[in-house]
């Protein structure tokens, strides 16, 4: 008579299998995309890149500005994009980003999630204005 019960590798390996299967469809609910969009040279140290982020099929893209050192290449911004505050966050795929004499100009219809100037050496004018 067996004392214990050993583990069945084909139960497991189906178990498995059937685990996969449902939580495959909602693989993209956990998922971070963040593509490129554009790119704005303001001044001699500093370019202003343009992602848009797809967070989830559940929930609306949202738009992140960086400014990030113009002497690096745009490969080296998206592979340190993380690490990287936004210095606007927002819902607006039409907000459009001008630089004029070294200063930056922000028109945004929609929501700013996020806005910070702080630690910039370069003047950001925000014209956000609701839907």
């Amino acid at each position: 008579m067996r004392e214990s019960r050993d583990f069945n590798w084909r139960v497991g390996l189906l178990f498995l299998i059937f685990l996969g299967l449902i939580v495959y469809p909602f693989r993209d609910l956990f998922t971070v995309y963040e593509n490129l969009r554009g790119e704005i040279k303001v001044n001699d140290q500093l370019t202003l890149y343009i992602t848009q982020v797809e967070a989830s099929s559940l929930s609306r893209d949202t738009f992140h500005f960086y400014l990030y050192d113009a002497r690096k290449s745009t490969e080296e911004f998206m592979s340190h994009v993380k690490d990287i505050k936004p210095v606007m966050i927002t819902n607006d795929e039409k907000a459009t980003a001008t630089a004029t004499d070294g200063e930056i100009y922000l028109r945004v219809h929609g929501n700013v999630y996020s806005f910070t100037t702080v630690g910039y050496d370069v003047r950001i004018h925000l014209d956000s204005s609701p839907y």
